[in-house]
């Protein structure tokens, strides 16, 4: 069963899910890092097929799912601070290892920088690593506060990306789920883009030296997915081109089992 749970950290507190394998973890604690703008409610699906061995946590960044509201300008180094204060009190202080999805993937890496004693691992799936055109089309759109109007007309974005484009995939219920969840951030539900599209990808990724899996779908961030692993030095790229829609939950066992063959294959 999931269970869930609060942190305390920098920001206030960050709500959590954890499942726990039936029997005593013989592998390190994995927190898997959500995709904008939803929340670790992302993860559901694909945590049984990676809780056999290790705890794995899928926490809320500040101000998004059922963490504490935070601030208009929100940054990617801010959403890893609060997060490593989970670690710490969660997993005492490492190391662990990250799983990222999306936006997510931004976020493991600058914990990995920032702390990087407390990082052992890294799992990156489908990373936006674009190129400053991409950015610069859509950062300034992502500093938008969603407009909350008295008719349906707001909800017309939000529906198509939580409903019209999951319902084959997920169905309704699942889709209807994560539609629902990408509203609790209410006027402030674009941050978290805005943040990534912020955030310095080509100084930043090659950086990061701990070993890192990159796993590319076939999905419209494979070409950023591959400057990923062309940019991080310590990078093994696997692209699954047959994951061609929802990573984390029609091909969920799929994607797991790519991601414990690389967290597995080092002893402790």
């Amino acid at each position: 069963m999931i269970r869930k749970g609060y942190s305390d950290g920098p920001f206030g507190q960050v709500h959590w899910r954890m499942l726990a394998p039936e029997g005593t973890p013989t592998q390190p604690d994995l927190y898997c890092l959500h995709p904008a703008p939803f929340s670790g409610l992302a993860f559901t699906t694909i945590m049984p097929y990676l809780a056999q061995t290790r705890r794995v946590f899928a926490p809320d960044y500040p101000g998004y799912g059922g963490s504490d509201p935070f601030k208009e300008e929100p940054t990617i180094a801010e959403y890893a601070a609060a997060l490593i204060a989970v670690v710490d009190y969660q997993s005492g202080g490492g190391p662990v290892d990250l799983m990222g999805f999306h936006t997510g993937n931004l976020v493991a890496a600058e914990m990995a920088l920032t702390a990087p004693e407390k990082i052992r691992l890294l799992a990156m799936v489908d990373v936006p690593a674009f190129d400053n055109e991409t950015i610069a089309k859509y950062r300034a759109d992502s500093a938008k506060t969603f407009e909350i109007a008295p008719d349906l007309s707001c909800l017309e974005g939000p529906w198509e990306r939580g409903m019209t484009k999951r319902i084959e995939s997920q169905g309704p219920e699942r889709s209807f789920e994560m539609f629902a969840e990408q509203l609790r951030p209410g006027r402030l539900m674009n941050k978290a883009f805005h943040a990534a599209f912020s955030y310095d990808v080509d100084a930043r990724l090659p950086a990061v030296t701990h070993e890192t899996l990159i796993l590319a779908s076939q999905s419209g961030l494979l070409g950023a997915t591959r400057h990923a692993a062309e940019i991080m030095p310590s990078a093994t790229l696997v692209e699954r081109l047959d994951i061609k829609r929802a990573v984390l939950d029609e091909a969920a066992e799929i994607t797991a089992a790519e991601i414990l063959k690389f967290l597995d294959r080092t002893s402790l």
